[in-house]
């Protein structure tokens, strides 16, 4: 009787770990590569850029204290 629960055990064992490792094999269908680009043609005129000079926004004070002050704190962490 004993050989019999033995041989029971190694069944469910041998079945259990036989499905764990199927479970990972999934057959697919490879999906068809995408058709390639069209090139892109654009004819017209390509002119100079505007000469655009450097100007700075005036900034905010109490944003400028804010952000000094944000610093600071994570200087301290």
């Amino acid at each position: 009787m004993r050989k019999l629960r033995q041989l029971g055990m190694a069944v469910v064992l041998t079945f259990t770990l036989a499905t764990c490792g199927l479970a990972g094999i999934i057959p697919t269908v490879p999906e068809p590569a995408p058709p390639p680009p069209e090139p892109l043609t654009i004819t017209g005129i390509i002119g100079s850029l505007p000469s655009a000079q450097a100007t700075e926004e005036p900034t905010d004070p109490v944003v400028d204290v804010a952000l000094a002050l944000l610093q600071s704190v994570l200087t301290v962490f």
